[in-house]
């Protein structure tokens, strides 16, 4: 879920640990901590629309994170 206020603060009001699979990602977006929010953000756009903010520590997305950086 996404903050629609205008704030440039943390975009992710809460995430999710929830597996999302692959096939349903139309692209992903990586906020790291900065003067705005002081956690990373994840941000998943959805193929369907929406978007999701996912859990930066569940295991599954560190996994992502790890074979995003090794590209």
């Amino acid at each position: 879920i996404l903050e629609v206020n205008g704030n440039l603060n943390c975009r992710c009001v809460k995430t999710t640990s929830d597996y999302i699979s692959p096939k349903r990602y139309e692209s992903i977006e990586i906020r790291p901590v900065g003067s705005t929010c002081r956690r990373m953000e994840i941000i998943i756009k959805l193929k369907t629309p929406g978007k999701v903010c996912v859990n930066p520590d569940a295991p599954w997305v560190k996994k992502l994170l790890k074979r995003i950086a090794s590209t």
